[in-house]
């Protein structure tokens, strides 16, 4: 097997030998079954560590090129196999392209007919955004701006002072480290903690089931129902007596999609049994700064195990989706693997919206306007259950958010199918259906902030309609 890296180049030797890899296998100069060299032997071969050898191997195995037999060797593999299949805990999720209801639904709304609804869109509206002058800047301003590796230092002060605000719980100042939003701080902690064949436990539903990285790293995911109180502890435990798992992902605050959030027992009994079996959190709180009762009065699962949980926050929810910036608040053993990842990816945070954001969130107006755009978030929330309840009474029922802007919806009177929601399209009626992340087609989640009250009543007579129309089906079939 001839591979030949360079040190020079920038791109990371591990990746070079994996790239020069799956070009063998693509040639046909590698087969299936053929054996590669032990990573000792090619780590000295090449003149490497050991561990670069093994990442590429990881790598490898995470894209289905590799397999690994106990005690033989990595060997390279034919056609992708799911040695999961037959277990009824695990989802694996497969290479596709988007939804054909997505491609729709983003076809609909590009159009931008007049008669369309839309209340798919997952982020606020501009004219919602907090709107602050900035003040002048000079370019040598920001070329000397001090930034650490954990990123600007008066940004992530500001943070530690709304954390405080919001759930009177003060971060650490040196466990604070700046990202490229909630999404990235994911992946960094993912890359930094696991490795292909663990076990990730996520909620049902949830948004984390439609992300390419599980299946990028091998990684095998489990899913726990969701309920108004939030995650079921109960029937984690259930898993957890077949089953080891590595990391929890969970949203407890304003969860995605239902809005649901985590009750004080359930957030008790869960640090509890996740300390039992030694299981790390990953707190995802992207939409904690829009609770509508400031201060929270529910504790952050971070605040009730700091040892046991890993705190993600974002202020792209309060300041757009172009504002992508959050942080990850964990113990520095955490940190220094994550910026290992980052620097390995040379992704490091550009100073640029760092500064900007501290100047946004330090400004005398900010707090002011973000209580206008939680009050208006109250009010259509309430509004909604009000139409809801006058024009469908029990047919659907909702739960009512007490932060963020997302409402969840469920039919609750016959079995819908993927095809009973087209009459949405039909509609020009855009939401984002339960069968997207979920098993079952009852539920649709709608975005509050996207709807004046006027549309929002709109909304719910057109609902109410094609409901009729899909009853009306039923019948005849």
């Amino acid at each position: 097997m001839d591979i030949r890296i360079d040190k020079r180049r920038k791109v990371p030797l591990y990746r070079q030998i994996m790239n020069q890899i799956m070009s063998l296998v693509n040639e046909n100069k590698l087969l299936k079954g053929d054996k590669l060299p032990s990573e000792r032997v090619l780590a000295t071969q090449l003149n490497v560590n050991r561990s670069t050898i093994v990442r590429a191997y990881d790598e490898l195995y995470a894209q289905g090129f590799v397999e690994r037999r106990p005690n033989s060797g990595t060997f390279i593999l034919g056609e992708s196999s799911d040695s999961f299949s037959g277990n009824p805990f695990f989802v694996r999720k497969k290479k596709t392209e988007k939804d054909p209801y997505v491609l729709d639904l983003e076809k609909m709304i590009k159009q931008n007919n007049t008669r369309l609804i839309n209340a798919y869109t997952g982020e606020l509206p501009y004219e919602l955004i907090p709107n602050i002058s900035l003040p002048s800047f000079h370019w040598k301003e920001f070329l000397q701006e001090d930034v650490s590796t954990l990123g600007y230092l008066p940004l992530r002060k500001t943070i530690q002072s709304l954390m405080s605000n919001m759930y009177d719980y003060h971060p650490k100042e040196e466990e604070v480290m700046l990202t490229a939003g909630g999404q990235q701080s994911l992946v960094l902690l993912m890359q930094a903690l696991l490795k292909p064949g663990d076990v990730v436990a996520i909620e049902d539903p949830s948004f984390f089931y439609g992300m390419s990285l599980f299946e990028s790293m091998a990684i095998k995911v489990v899913k726990i129902p969701v309920d108004q109180n939030g995650l079921s502890v109960d029937a984690l435990e259930e898993v957890l007596q077949v089953e080891s798992i590595q990391l929890l992902l969970t949203n407890p605050n304003f969860q995605n999609p239902t809005g649901s959030s985590m009750s004080l027992e359930r957030r008790k009994q869960l640090v509890k049994v996740c300390r039992k079996y030694r299981i790390p959190i990953v707190e995802d709180d992207v939409f904690g700064q829009l609770s509508y009762q400031v201060p929270n009065p529910l504790p952050l699962l971070k605040k009730l195990a700091p040892e046991t949980v890993i705190y993600l926050g974002s202020v792209s929810k309060m300041l757009g989706k172009r504002m992508q910036l959050g942080w990850i608040d964990a113990p520095k053993l955490v940190l220094d693997e994550v910026i290992k990842v980052r620097d390995e990816y040379e992704s490091e945070l550009s100073v640029f919206p760092q500064v900007l954001a501290t100047h946004v969130l330090q400004d005398r107006t900010f707090n002011n306007q973000l209580n206008d755009l939680r009050n208006h978030l109250k009010e259509n929330s309430r509004y909604l259950a009000k139409e809801l309840k006058s024009q469908l009474g029990t047919k659907v029922t909702y739960h009512l958010p007490k932060g963020g802007y997302y409402a969840w919806l469920t039919y609750s009177e016959q079995v819908l199918t993927r095809k009973d929601w087209e009459q949405f399209l039909d509609n020009q009626v855009a939401v984002y259906p339960s069968f997207l992340n979920t098993e079952n087609a009852q539920s649709c989640r709608l975005n509050l902030a996207r709807l004046s009250k006027e549309q929002l009543s709109f909304f719910v007579g057109r609902l109410k309609l094609i409901l009729e129309s899909i009853e009306k089906d039923k019948q005849v079939d």
